[in-house]
């Protein structure tokens, strides 16, 4: 089924598996940024397949399904922020330090300390775009804006990182 052919409320169970199969990694990813917990990424991950399968019927929008799935996720996400409050960098899992060289984790550790830095906005644009690999189109979708605002909004992110790491004494690639 090519993503987003048919309209969601025309989708049969099969095609709710495969859109359910083909997502559920990247929406457990986007989770699991969100909360840095594996056990609450995976109940959010689980949580917003639930919540797209009960709303396909009452979805109208011509969009991809990609987009709804981040638009719930990031909303449970956000709810469960409000919750629980307290996020933080120690909750890394380790098996991401048993599959990476300790340069890479230290590199990812440093670049999440600044992204952390950045508002929640400039947070969640970058993360879309780099973390997740979706289109501006896509996230201006799921962040209800057009994709010039979606655009500004990047490069205005990637410029405030760019400014925190050099003020923190670390160079960048161009």
């Amino acid at each position: 089924m090519a993503d987003g052919a048919k309209k969601l409320s025309e989708l049969t169970a099969d095609d709710a598996e495969e859109i359910i199969r083909d997502n559920y990694n990247a929406i457990y990813k986007y989770c699991y940024w969100q909360v840095k917990n594996c056990s609450d990424a995976e109940d959010l991950t689980q949580e917003t397949f639930l919540h797209f399968v009960q709303a396909i019927s009452d979805y109208s929008d011509r969009g991809k399904p990609k987009a709804f799935l981040y638009t719930i996720a990031k909303n449970l996400c956000i709810n469960f922020r409000k919750k629980s409050k307290a996020i933080s960098l120690a909750d890394i899992d380790n098996t991401a330090f048993e599959e990476s060289k300790a340069e890479e984790i230290e590199n990812k550790i440093i670049l999440e300390k600044y992204i952390r830095e950045l508002t929640s906005e400039q947070q969640e644009i970058l993360l879309l775009r780099y973390g997740q690999e979706l289109q501006v189109n896509e996230i201006a979708r799921i962040l209800n804006l057009n994709r010039f605002a979606v655009m500004y909004r990047m490069k205005t992110s990637i410029k405030n990182l760019k400014k925190k790491l050099e003020n923190g004494g670390y160079s960048f690639e161009k």
